[in-house]
């Protein structure tokens, strides 16, 4: 039996966005023993293992402690050494250069591997990305792994989907009407559209839809609407417990869409087919992180440093978020969810908008 490892970043985001391929490579070797090799979830941050486990892709999780450095590197030599795969297939993360790219295959080379696959990119890239599943999915088909692009099937967990619709109920939502989930979080403050101009923009969307707003967030993103939202419009509501991942899940299946920022539960939202509403920076290249999912809103503000990958914006004060004005926002978010509300939650295809 064929062994083979599938390399890839451990994080939220990037482990959703990598499902699709996930499927595609166990369609194409069906026989073989796949392993998932990801990096450790640092302390504080949401481990997705428990979801990948679920989907019954593949047949082994490792993981390694990573960092900055030679440790790191050290640590993931010896996990591959000690796997002993037949192949080693990358899917690496957007920006990552073609001279990082060259060096992790070096590298990786040396542990004994006897194929390596994924560690090329094209030279050229367009201004405009395919968004990451796509991106991931033409990778695997540059190296012969050919198939149609698999849906994400993430399955239903019941459990998860009752304990939800307690969490609902005890919050006074009726679990079969619609309600809007609102995350405005996100890793790094270049993702972050302010908390005070989505307080008006939710308020707004409250007062003339007249739909319930879920708060989703972490312990301190959840204590940040308190504080920046609450005064400002007191409605959103807060469910009584943290959510695991798969309770996440079940509440944006369940939800009518999802507003908020570009993060980890945005991407979750779209691999269950909830349609999203974004406000998204301009810190990665236009195209490369959009919503994989066809009923979508993305504001955006187009402009000359795009694709940055800052965590800190100093020079030009988050200017790709600053300059989207809260009647941009409203204007465009409430004819989205007037359009869902209208036609249900399966409505024909929205396109793409962005600010100006």
């Amino acid at each position: 039996m064929k062994k083979i490892v599938v390399f890839r970043t451990g994080h939220l985001g990037d482990s959703i966005c990598a499902i699709p391929s996930f499927r595609l490579i166990r369609e194409h070797y069906p026989d073989a023993q796949l392993i998932l090799l990801s990096d450790e979830t640092v302390s504080g941050k949401v481990s997705v293992n428990e979801v990948i486990a679920e989907l019954g892709i593949f047949d082994e999780l490792a993981t390694y402690r990573s960092g900055r450095g030679f440790l790191s590197y050290w640590r993931m030599f010896w996990t591959v050494r000690r796997l002993g795969p037949d192949l080693l297939i990358a899917l690496p993360q957007e920006r990552e250069s073609l001279r990082t790219l060259h060096r992790k295959r070096l590298f990786l080379r040396a542990t004994g591997v006897n194929e390596l696959l994924g560690f090329s990119e094209a030279n050229h890239m367009p201004e405009w990305r395919d968004n990451e599943p796509s991106r991931l999915i033409n990778l695997l088909r540059q190296h012969g792994i050919e198939g149609g692009t698999p849906k994400y099937a993430i399955p239903v967990n019941e459990a998860a989907r009752l304990s939800v619709k307690a969490a609902l109920i005890e919050a006074g939502v009726e679990v079969n009407s619609s309600f809007l989930v609102f995350c405005g979080g996100g890793k790094v403050s270049t993702q972050r559209w302010p908390l005070e101009r989505y307080a008006s923009v939710l308020d707004s969307i409250n007062q003339q839809l007249n739909l319930p707003i879920i708060a989703l967030g972490n312990a301190k993103e959840l204590t940040a609407y308190r504080q920046e939202i609450g005064g400002r419009f007191d409605r959103l509501i807060f469910l009584n417990r943290n959510l695991s991942l798969p309770e996440i899940f079940e509440l944006l299946r369940l939800a009518t869409a999802y507003i908020g920022n570009d993060t980890g539960p945005m991407h979750m939202a779209a691999a269950v087919e909830c349609p999203v509403a974004v406000v998204m920076s301009a810190r990665n290249a236009p195209g490369a992180w959009d919503p994989d999912v066809t009923r979508r809103l993305i504001v955006r503000k187009r402009l000359a440093c795009e694709g940055c990958f800052l965590t800190e914006c100093v020079d030009n004060n988050h200017e790709c978020l600053a300059g989207i004005d809260e009647e941009s926002v409203r204007t465009q978010v409430l004819g989205f969810l007037q359009d869902l509300v209208a036609n249900g939650n399966h409505s024909s295809p929205i396109g793409m908008k962005e600010a100006v």
